[in-house]
């Protein structure tokens, strides 16, 4: 089961999917379309127990240039109560979108080539890996057009990388390299080029497709609800997950008895 539209693109191969930003001509910028589109897309994801892992990457040249401005021009008058009201409801549409990528229930890894600007790194923070062609050049550039980013990079930027970094990068505007990028932990590893970077992502995502998929999701779910609990409360949901789910999976006895044969395991989910 996949899914198709004007800007974005999600294909299906086994328990393997790659959402595709579909906008080559426009470098990826996300229009108003596109943010509607990225919540119906990740329902698709999200409702398809056969899908394991999902790949986001960009069409063309670039993974994301970031906001159509052409798009977001329409929504910039504020000078009555009720433009300000929709200018708050279309920020909370673009929030809803980059929000439905971090909750997907399987893991998302960002394949990133070229550029990754603004909203593209809204997009890509809120991914759990994320992979990197050499050409690739990140920068959260809101503070160069006189905006605050307002779609979730503020938020979770700071989870993947340290405080300073995230000020210099916020503050200032800059792009960096790949390399640098690297460096400082937002992205895991650096390849020679896009088709490379792609690859690399699909093969990372077989990698956690091979493996239990209620304990994948499980696992995701832990580390999500963590983020905003104690150590102790999070040990607890910990605990009661492994007694509800875990310890009556047939993927726990089929990894077992996989183990004791020498063979590959085959898991079904259930």
């Amino acid at each position: 089961m996949g899914f198709s539209c004007s800007t974005l693109t999600l294909e299906v191969d086994e328990n393997i999917a790659t959402l595709w930003l579909d906008r080559p001509e426009k470098m990826n910028a996300i229009s108003s379309q596109m943010w509607a589109d990225f919540v119906t897309a990740l329902e698709v994801v999200g409702n398809n127990d056969d899908i394991r892992a999902l790949v986001i990457a960009g069409r063309g040249k670039n993974f994301c240039v970031g906001i159509d401005l052409g798009s977001f021009a329409n929504v910039l008058d504020l000078s009555t109560a009720s433009s300000c009201l929709q200018q708050l409801t279309h920020t909370q549409l673009c929030q809803k979108a980059i929000s439905a990528v971090a909750d997907c229930p399987v893991p998302v890894i960002a394949s990133i080539h070229s550029y990754c600007l603004g909203a593209g790194v809204d997009l890509a923070t809120a991914c759990d890996i994320r992979l990197a062609a050499e050409d690739a050049s990140f920068g959260v550039r809101e503070t160069k057009i006189g905006i605050v980013a307002d779609v979730g990079t503020l938020q979770r930027l700071p989870g993947v990388v340290g405080d300073g970094h995230v000020a210099e990068l916020v503050y200032t505007g800059k792009d960096i390299s790949a390399a640098r990028a690297e460096k400082i932990g937002l992205v895991n590893d650096v390849f020679p080029d896009a088709d490379s970077v792609y690859a690399a992502a699909v093969a990372m995502a077989r990698e956690i497709a091979a493996n239990a998929p209620l304990a994948v999701r499980g696992t995701k779910f832990i580390l999500q609800q963590g983020e905003d609990m104690t150590t102790e409360q999070s040990l607890l949901l910990n605990g009661m997950w492994t007694m509800m789910t875990s310890l009556n999976s047939s993927d726990m006895q089929e990894a077992m008895m996989a183990f004791m044969e020498k063979r590959p395991a085959k898991f079904t989910g259930s």
